[in-house]
């Protein structure tokens, strides 16, 4: 059976389309790969002075590449915590304190997603932290360090 054309999507769609998605494990480890293994192997080469003919400074920089990329993945991946709560009012002051506790500050809001970034240059290697709040659950897009912490802190209180 055929959808209706007027028929209205489903609001879960609708909410995720607000919501920014950044880069999953695969995009990340391969972006930490080819920096981290380039910059390895410029560096050995100039460091033990040795050139093309030998392989030297290609397996450095692919060992240096793929360990920088499994820390890449564990730290900097992008992932989404969605976490129920029973009243807005008191979620949105729990929220509050954990974000002060974690040093961010609310920066703007565009529609329903609130994003959050902390002060000075710090913002350039914490990440943003984003926020959406639903009927009876709120979903949170970050770096998974800043999800675990996030997770970690709410649990507590």
């Amino acid at each position: 059976m055929s959808k209706p054309l007027n028929a209205p999507e489903p609001a879960a769609s609708a909410w995720d389309e607000e919501l920014p998605t950044g880069p999953g494990a695969s995009f990340t480890f391969l972006y930490y790969l080819v920096t981290a293994g380039v910059i390895t192997n410029l560096f050995t080469a100039r460091l033990y002075g040795v050139n093309a003919v030998t392989l030297f400074p290609e397996v450095a920089g692919l060992a240096g590449g793929a360990i920088a990329g499994l820390l890449g993945v564990f730290f900097n991946r992008s992932q989404t915590l969605t976490v129920p709560f029973t009243s807005k009012k008191q979620f949105r002051r729990q929220l509050n304190d954990v974000m002060a506790s974690m040093g961010y500050a609310l920066e703007d809001t565009n529609g329903t997603v609130e994003r959050y970034q902390k002060p000075n240059a710090s913002r350039w290697f914490a990440g943003d932290i984003f926020v959406q709040q639903r009927d009876q659950t709120a979903v949170f897009v970050s770096r998974v360090s800043n999800i675990r912490a996030v997770k970690r802190r709410l649990m507590q209180e």
